[in-house]
């Protein structure tokens, strides 16, 4: 589905006109605060649809940039071994003056990449998620990082985000509705990727998602 289809079914549900300009624009930012929000609850299952696998060369400071900026590490191998992946204060904590030598045995996410620790120039893997990056009003399907057969869910997504920008839209049960189908939408799309990757299912109680 093109992400200005799924923009264009949200404005018709939302009861306003298509032929404003103005609205197509708020529709989108909609979506995108429904896409954003189901993106970074999915990078926490860290599904492979949503990883990426670079080898990068790292400098002196132990320091090496991605090819897009990553939201968290999955897995960092410094030639066969794999490194500890820790938060930034963690790493600095560990060596505040960037005196330690020997093969690094920690790792962390950057602004633009990834860090190690003890700080050396060498070769590493690492998998990582990117961060999300908003759909685009001529987006095509294949830029959702969603499985095709979920993207209709962001239609149910979007219209309860226009309701927290607007507040507030058509009645009460209408909106109930929309939290209501919006909430079983992303519980079926995490059960869809975590079978994906034979990981054991759990129905998770009512309202958690």
């Amino acid at each position: 589905m093109q992400v200005n289809t799924i923009r264009d079914r949200i404005v018709e549900l939302s009861h306003q006109s298509g032929a404003d300009g103005e609205v197509r624009g708020k529709a989108l930012n909609w979506l995108n605060a429904a896409y954003l929000e189901v993106l970074n609850e999915l990078l926490l299952l860290a599904p492979h649809s949503l990883q990426r696998t670079e080898t990068v060369t790292t400098d002196s400071t132990g320091h090496a940039m991605l090819a897009t900026p990553p939201h968290a590490l999955v897995r960092v191998l410094w030639g066969a071994v794999p490194l500890a992946i820790v938060t930034p204060l963690a790493l600095l904590e560990a060596d505040p003056a960037a005196t330690v030598t020997g093969l690094p045995n920690l790792a962390c996410v950057t602004a633009t990449g990834v860090q190690v620790q003890p700080r050396q120039a060498g070769s590493a893997t690492v998998v990582y998620t990117p961060k999300p990056s908003p759909l685009a009003e001529d987006g095509a399907e294949a830029s959702i990082l969603l499985p095709p057969a979920f993207h209709d869910a962001l239609v149910w997504g979007g219209l309860v985000w226009s309701a927290l920008y607007e507040r507030g839209l058509g009645s009460s049960a209408e909106l109930q509705l929309f939290m209501r189908q919006w909430a079983e939408a992303k519980a079926r799309l995490k059960l869809h990727l975590l079978s994906l990757a034979g990981l054991p299912l759990r129905v998770a109680p009512a309202g958690e998602f």
